[in-house]
């Protein structure tokens, strides 16, 4: 690898992992395919196929499991396969000398979620046992759309490290909720009021939370920007700057924007300001990013945004991300590629990349790796 300038890798020495692995994936009736098994290795996966073959979907169904959403449609039952009721996932999943048995089942109405063994598990459940990263061909829109994907990357990190945000974050959600039924009914000036006390509590633990994330967070992120964009960050400042939700011109903290946007709330008839509204803004040179990075050094922006928060994970934890990475040629160039894997073999990251050529995936020099050909819904390993 060489001698790297940054300090990714100073503390890697010291950490003991509790490494998260995928050891088996079993699914049917989902997307196209109608039944696949597959056991991964511990280290690089890399799932060939021809365009619609099915490799996207094998992502897809992990992320849902591990998210209860997907990274390509608004409706779980898009995701059932055509003539079929509902479909199934399960997965292994090894955390040392454990591992957790995750399965999930979704009809056109409801999701069944079993957590070793047991039913009626909580989505959050199985977030915990599969901490997975997603980078897919439309993972630049971290950058280039609105703040909701800045804040889910943002609370994708405060969930794992800080075991009350969950709590404090459905609070928030269900003030909100209440607070807005109340703006939208045009009910009395108290009666909104009530619901102020827990938003405000909630809201307030919420956003000092990701703030301190965030501060953690920034300074391995330069080191990972730098490692990627060697060139860029020795001539350029990269800045994340953490808005709250209102701005501090209208008054110092919640409670005050909260009052000072009580009218005009009632007229629009929902919260205009508050954490529900919060964002990072990236900025290089103190102007907007998207107005200084091209396409591509956005890619590699975001990777390093993704990286950092495996290894903050690993620093803090010991726990390890899994990776998937749909269509790294898409993605990346040949050098960024090679400098990506070899990233993730040497924080011991276990990742799955699909496409459509193997020549396309460099061939990394140290750990694991298997190849596997989707073809026909048919899985196989390749020597």
């Amino acid at each position: 690898m060489g001698v790297l300038k940054c300090a990714i890798f100073i503390h890697l020495g010291k950490i003991v992992f509790s490494m998260a692995r995928i050891h088996r994936l079993s699914l049917q009736h989902f997307r196209n395919l109608t039944q696949l098994d597959w056991t991964l290795d511990a280290g690089q996966n890399i799932l060939v196929g021809d365009n619609a073959a099915g490799k996207t979907a094998l992502i897809e169904a992990l992320w849902f499991l591990a998210s209860g959403r997907s990274f390509r449609a608004n409706q779980p039952k898009q995701l059932i396969q055509q003539d079929h009721s509902q479909f199934t996932l399960f997965c292994e999943v090894a955390h040392q000398s454990t591992t957790h048995r995750l399965g999930l089942s979704r009809d056109a109405n409801q999701t069944d979620i079993h957590l070793d063994g047991q039913k009626n598990t909580p989505q959050s459940a199985l977030s915990q046992c599969l901490p997975l990263q997603l980078l897919t061909p439309e993972s630049h829109q971290l950058l280039t759309e609105g703040p909701k994907a800045r804040r889910r990357y943002l609370d994708w990190g405060c969930f794992y490290h800080y075991p009350e945000f969950i709590a404090h974050w459905r609070s928030y959600q269900r003030a909100l909720k209440q607070r807005n039924m109340a703006l939208k009914q045009h009910r009395p000036q108290d009666e909104v009021a009530l619901w102020d006390k827990s938003l405000i509590q909630s809201g307030t633990a919420v956003n000092q939370i990701r703030q301190d994330y965030l501060e953690k967070l920034e300074p391995i992120l330069h080191d990972f920007a730098e490692y990627l964009m060697p060139r860029f960050n020795q001539q350029h400042r990269l800045t994340l700057n953490f808005y709250p939700g209102w701005s501090a011109q209208t008054g110092g903290d919640f409670a005050q924007s909260l009052q000072q946007h009580l009218v005009k709330d009632r007229q629009l008839g929902f919260t205009q300001y508050g954490p529900h509204r919060m964002d990072i803004r990236i900025k290089v040179d103190q102007q907007d990013a998207l107005l200084r990075l091209s396409r591509g050094q956005q890619k590699l922006l975001v990777c390093s945004l993704l990286l950092a928060q495996a290894q903050y994970l690993a620093e803090q934890t010991g726990e390890s991300v899994i990776m998937l990475i749909d269509d790294l040629p898409a993605e990346l160039d040949e050098t960024h590629r090679y400098k990506l894997l070899n990233l993730l073999q040497e924080m011991q990251i276990q990742h799955l990349v699909t496409t459509t050529a193997i020549e396309l995936i460099p061939n990394i020099d140290k750990g694991s790796r298997q190849t596997f050909l989707l073809q026909q819904g048919q899985l196989s390993q390749q020597a």
